[in-house]
């Protein structure tokens, strides 16, 4: 008898990088979020926060004492995000994204590994058609 082989899920829209990017859930858990992302986000709360608290020192808008303020806020900021690291950070060379693994928000290695077609399989649009019977 011949052994039967699954099909591959290459040619799903949802395979990327051996894994499977769908979500299950419509809201993804932060766990499989870009640890980039996260964490600039966290930082760039924090920078925000304080800026609206420069607002109760009634400093004038336009003063130099505002001014030196918020240079040092954003100045801060800047060192804090420059400081995060990813270590399965690959450059992909363009501004969007900037890690190969990183799919939106999301994080391709956080993601489960493809077990080729699924219920969930639907065919990438960009996938070449294939003829004959090579299935």
């Amino acid at each position: 008898m011949v052994p039967v082989h699954r099909l591959s899920g290459k040619d799903c829209r949802y395979y990327q990088r051996r894994r499977c990017i769908r979500s299950m859930a419509p809201h993804p858990p932060e766990t499989e979020h870009c640890v980039l992302i996260t964490e600039r986000k966290k930082i760039g709360h924090w920078a925000l926060d304080r800026l609206k608290r420069l607002e109760r020192f009634n400093l004038p808008r336009q003063g130099p004492d505002r001014n030196i303020a918020e240079k040092y806020i954003v100045d801060r900021n800047l060192r804090e995000m420059a400081k995060i690291q990813c270590p399965n950070f690959i450059e992909s060379g363009t501004n969007f994204p900037p890690c190969l693994h990183q799919v939106g928000m999301l994080c391709a290695l956080k993601m489960p590994v493809c077990q080729g077609r699924c219920p969930e399989y639907e065919l990438n649009p960009q996938a070449p058609r294939r003829g004959g019977g090579d299935g």
